[in-house]
């Protein structure tokens, strides 16, 4: 069975609408009873391994266990908000931004879910405070005023008390996220900061230095819209135009700047990605380019998949790619898919990063799915992929702007984007030009399904490194120049990545993360060469052969040998497709899919014995895979 991927995080942007809807619930209601709760934190425990991929990366088994079992045997002394606020804060354990209670109802289509309430406000945390910034118009007397309490609790208070229930990859996420828990009435009334749930009291300092005191009504979380756009009013700046674009350019003349809001890592129906490239690619070529600058700030995520024409666009470009001229600007909010198209375009070009941290991990877990609890509807999602997106060992946090800029509420509110002046005022010194080795040149072996080039033009040396990404695509995984840095020892366009070239080897030292690279000698195979050659067979037992001489398993995903198996398939080389999707099963024996995927190539190979075997594997990992179920059913009539 083929595999489609979306990734799509919390909602981050919102507009609100005037109507508030006043509801009724106090602390201790309960629209379920003791035992319909137990049940449901029961069926939680039960599927948690069933769908998160791996949730006991950040806490231990036994701690999320412990959480939950006690959460189970509190239910009869808990109202119905304070059982809320401890799942969530319980999936928060979990440790990453992907695994949530599906707060917004986002993924639902349409099913019942749990619902949840809000205050109608939008809060953010600059560098100074924490401000409101907008929200339904009868609180407009808060807008640009700093949040000093709610409830008359101190806010850092609050704050200490709401982040145990808000997902993160890690602190910046956190900071991005944590606004949106500080005005859901359910969780603020659950951990005790509001008695009503009905009303939060907001005491903030204005921009005068007067105190403001409001009251805030509750309102239903449909009421609460995501992405509406602001159009191009040119008093804006340019990162807040045009929101409801997945991505647009403008030229800034008096700077010679290229200006690319990419705001989603989707394709637009109206503007497909390719035709989007390709008219850029054709302005470019016209246009005096000075400095390129691609926005990711407000990127949220969207499909990884989408992706690669941009990556490719961008790499290729004589007049983008340039080192000191191109830059990407991030932020908290930069997530997901946004965060796998952050390390690409990190590893294939010379850009240099500005902003702030990124909200997600380079390597992360992500891709979630639900789990429903049965009585109370309410939706969890949780990772089912991990995403090697860098190399293998890179455990950051996020992913750090080498040019560090915060904003203020004082740049917000004044309209002043302090990450575009920086850019703007930014002089690169380019390396001293050095003799290089020039013996280097050739080809290694990087790991099991990955070579790594270098070449030499010029008195200057490149290194590529090729990778198959999980669509089963030869895309580049690192693409940059070597500068010499004295005694056979190279810097790169990426930052954390030096090279010391050997006799017949390269060593790589990633961030503390060594890697040595043997040449390959004229007589042997690459991985990439075979699948040129269509040896689909002779690819999977390369594999085998080198995961058993324990060289570099960088790149070997599931989804990627099932994606080769079904590049054979479409060729009807059925026997190189039964030998990738059987190496997928030694590989990944608890994979449903893996089996499901063997079972089709059985089949269609004409042996419909080992195609039942398959698929009768695939149905007892995965009693609800439709497609094993149906093809089992037709094959033991």
């Amino acid at each position: 069975m083929k595999i489609s991927v979306i990734l799509r995080p919390l909602a981050l942007f919102i507009i609100f609408t005037a109507a508030a809807t006043v509801f009724s619930q106090q602390t201790r209601t309960k629209t379920f009873s003791d035992e319909k709760w137990q049940e449901d934190i029961s069926y939680l425990l039960d599927n948690l391994e069933k769908v998160h991929v791996n949730p006991y990366h950040t806490a231990s088994k036994t701690n999320i266990e412990l959480a939950l079992n006690d959460l189970k045997g509190k239910v009869p002394r808990l109202g119905e908000n304070e059982i809320l606020a401890r799942i969530a804060e319980a999936v928060a354990m979990i440790g990453d931004g992907h695994s949530a209670i599906n707060i917004f109802n986002m993924h639902n289509n349409g099913k019942p879910s749990y619902p949840l309430h809000f205050f109608p406000i939008k809060l953010y945390m600059f560098s100074d405070g924490l401000y409101a910034v907008e929200g339904d118009p009868a609180y407009k007397d808060l807008f640009g005023s700093r949040v000093t309490k709610l409830n008359g609790r101190d806010i850092n208070e609050v704050i200490g008390v709401m982040e145990k229930l808000v997902p993160r990859d890690n602190e910046y996420s956190l900071l991005n996220n944590l606004p949106y828990y500080l005005v859901i009435s359910e969780f603020l009334n659950g951990m005790g900061i509001i008695e009503y749930p009905n009303e939060l009291k907001v005491t903030a300092i204005s921009k005068d230095g007067s105190e403001v005191n409001v009251t805030v009504k509750a309102a239903e979380m449909k009421n609460m819209h995501h992405g509406q756009g602001t159009g191009s009013d040119k008093s804006l700046p340019l990162y807040m135009r045009n929101s409801e674009k997945n991505y647009w350019y403008e030229y800034l003349p008096e700077s010679k700047t290229l200006y690319i809001n990419y705001r989603r890592v989707l394709i637009d129906p109206a503007d497909s990605l390719r035709n989007f490239c390709k008219r850029l690619e054709e302005f470019v070529n016209t246009a005096e380019i000075g400095r390129t600058i691609i926005d990711i700030r407000n990127n949220d995520g969207g499909n990884n998949g989408t992706c690669q024409p941009f990556v490719n666009m961008i790499s290729r470009s004589s007049k983008m790619n340039v080192k000191g001229r191109l830059f990407i600007v991030t932020g908290r909010q930069t997530f997901s898919a946004a965060s796998y198209l952050l390390t690409k375009l990190e590893f294939n070009t010379a850009a240099i990063l500005a902003g702030e941290p990124t909200g997600a991990s380079p390597n992360h877990y992500g891709d979630n799915r639900p789990i429903v609890l049965p009585n109370s509807n309410l939706e969890i999602r949780l990772s089912s992929i991990f995403w090697q997106n860098s190399f293998a060992g890179d455990k950051r946090r996020s992913t750090e702007p080498e040019l560090a800029v915060e904003m203020s509420s004082q740049d917000y509110f004044s309209g002043r984007d302090p990450v575009i002046d920086a850019i703007l005022k930014y002089e690169y010194v380019s390396p001293q030009n050095a003799p290089v080795n020039k013996n280097a040149a050739g080809t290694y072996s990087f790991s099991a399904i990955q070579s790594l080039v270098i070449s030499e033009k010029d008195n200057m040396l490149r290194m590529n490194i090729d990778q198959f990404d999980f669509l089963g695509r030869s895309v580049g995984f690192v693409s940059t120049s070597l500068y010499p840095a004295g005694s056979n020892s190279y810097n790169t366009d990426i930052a954390g990545l030096k090279a010391e070239v050997g006799k017949n080897s390269i060593k790589l030292n990633y961030r503390g993360i060594e890697f040595t690279v043997n040449k390959v000698s004229g007589q042997e195979s690459t991985f990439s060469g075979l699948l040129a050659e269509g040896r689909f067979k002779d690819a999977a037992e390369l594999i085998r052969n080198m995961k058993e001489s324990g060289a570099n398993q960088t790149g070997i995903t599931e989804n990627l040998i099932n994606s080769l198996g079904y590049k054979a398939l479409a060729k009807k080389d059925f026997e190189g497709a039964i030998a990738l999707f059987g190496l997928n099963c030694e590989l990944y024996p608890g994979s449903a899919n893996t089996f499901d995927s063997l079972g089709e190539a059985y089949m269609l190979s004409g042996n419909f014995f080992m195609a039942t075997e398959s698929y009768r594997r695939a149905v007892e990992l995965d009693p609800k895979n439709q497609n094993a179920v149906k093809m089992l059913e037709r094959l033991t009539k």
